[in-house]
């Protein structure tokens, strides 16, 4: 591929102005950075600006594939050193990042703006507003302890992927979302158990079926960055065994695939002629 001259791949004698960058530009998450360069960093993904013979710029390309088998690639890390902002790099390296998708056969492009500012600033090259969440606070609705014991909680395990994967799929059977394999699931639940919060399941005792599975951070505030729910009665049975796992009886947030809320991603199709379904619904768990 033919790229313009300040921008290439990434190779590991990069290693350490890219560390240093991202440091930079996200310095709110340190143990987040050490987690993520050392378990899923990848330099042949990592798309970089060079000016001065320096990293000044830079956005990973991240691969990944929806159920319909539309090929993606998800702008992630997307960052410029502050005194190199507005001078039209990023733009430069998203037009790249375009190029390379349609030359490798991959559709959309796709990513998660960090603020709403930057709705309108990634809507300049074509993007449009994806993802709809409904963000909700969970309060305990006092069930009966009793009751509560005809289901099984617990932290999940790899063995629980298939029936988190068949939970999750029919979740969101009515858009188009991201296909997760079992490497995917793995690193999601090595990542929250390692620094989060961890991953929940609710079995029903009686017929061994899951009924709801949550991904939870535990910063400043308890949050479940996904769950995924039978019906809103497993809802709130996990929320209530969340709490007392957690021990409080403060309510938490809960971020919730609806088709209602607020739009979370942006969606760029590459042919416009592929532009026929409005919702797509991408992955909340790395943001």
């Amino acid at each position: 591929m033919e790229y313009e001259k300040n921008i290439s791949y990434a190779s590991k004698e990069n290693s350490d102005e890219i560390l240093s960058l991202w440091n930079i530009c996200f310095p709110e998450f340190p143990e987040f950075t050490k987690w993520y360069f050392e378990n899923i960093f990848s330099f042949k993904n990592t798309l970089i600006y060079k000016e001065d013979n320096k990293i000044i710029s830079m956005t990973q390309e991240i691969p990944l594939i929806f159920n319909s088998l539309k090929k993606a690639t998800y702008i992630y890390g997307a960052c410029t050193h502050p005194l190199y902002r507005k001078k039209g790099i990023m733009a430069k390296l998203l037009r790249q990042s375009f190029e390379n998708d349609i030359k490798k056969g991959t559709g959309l492009s796709i990513l998660i703006p960090e603020n709403e500012e930057l709705f309108n600033f990634y809507e300049k090259f074509g993007y449009t507003k994806a993802t709809l969440i409904k963000k909700e606070f969970f309060k305990s609705t006092l069930l009966n302890k009793e009751f509560r014991k005809k289901y099984i909680f617990r932290k999940a395990v790899y063995a629980d992927i298939e029936n988190m994967n068949e939970l999750y799929n029919k979740t969101l059977s009515q858009s188009d979302f991201i296909f997760r394999d079992n490497t995917f699931w793995k690193n999601q639940m090595r990542m929250f158990n390692d620094l989060g919060g961890g991953c929940f399941c609710l079995y029903n005792e009686k017929n061994s079926q899951l009924e709801a599975y949550a991904f939870l951070w535990n910063e400043e505030s308890l949050t479940a960055q996904e769950i995924c729910f039978k019906d809103d009665f497993a809802k709130n049975i996990i929320c209530e065994n969340i709490l007392s796992e957690f021990n409080t009886d403060k309510s938490f947030i809960l971020n919730i695939y609806d088709s209602q809320g607020e739009y979370k991603s942006c969606v760029k199709f590459h042919n416009t002629k592929d532009n026929y379904v409005s919702d797509y619904t991408i992955n909340l768990l790395w943001n």
